[in-house]
């Protein structure tokens, strides 16, 4: 019960969060006449976010080896939540810019909690199936 919590509660907590903080106080800049690549990268953040807190979710209700995919593939999702406002999308050129301020450290640090958390919940549930 406890490696299921804990598979699955990070997940849901950090997608959650991965989902709406660019829709809140981490989002892209305005101002500008066309939407720009702070955009994008808001938007494809925040599919990414959703598409972790479902794999969260499902965590609650599978058995250890499916969750250690389901973190596997967490994982995986937030190392593109890295790529995608550093180098795959971009976000504004300018420093002082509320995308570069805000949104870039946001994304970057729930992501990489979200790496840290499902690796160590890969590790637990990996032990729990050896045992099995």
């Amino acid at each position: 019960m406890k490696n299921k919590l804990f598979a699955s509660v990070p997940n849901i907590l950090f997608g959650a969060l991965i989902t709406i903080a660019p829709q809140t106080f981490a989002h892209a800049c305005t101002g500008h006449d066309m939407p720009g690549a702070c955009h994008y990268s808001q938007q494809a953040a925040t599919g990414i976010g959703v598409v972790i807190l479902v794999f969260g979710v499902v965590a609650l209700f599978v058995a250890p080896q499916i969750r250690i995919g389901l973190n596997i593939a967490a994982a995986a999702d937030a190392l593109l939540l890295l790529a995608v406002p550093t180098f795959l999308i971009g976000i504004c050129k300018g420093a002082m810019m509320h995308c570069r301020m805000v949104m870039l450290p946001t994304l970057i640090v729930l992501g990489v909690l979200t790496i840290v958390f499902a690796a160590i919940a890969i590790w637990l549930d990996s032990r729990t199936a050896k045992r099995n």
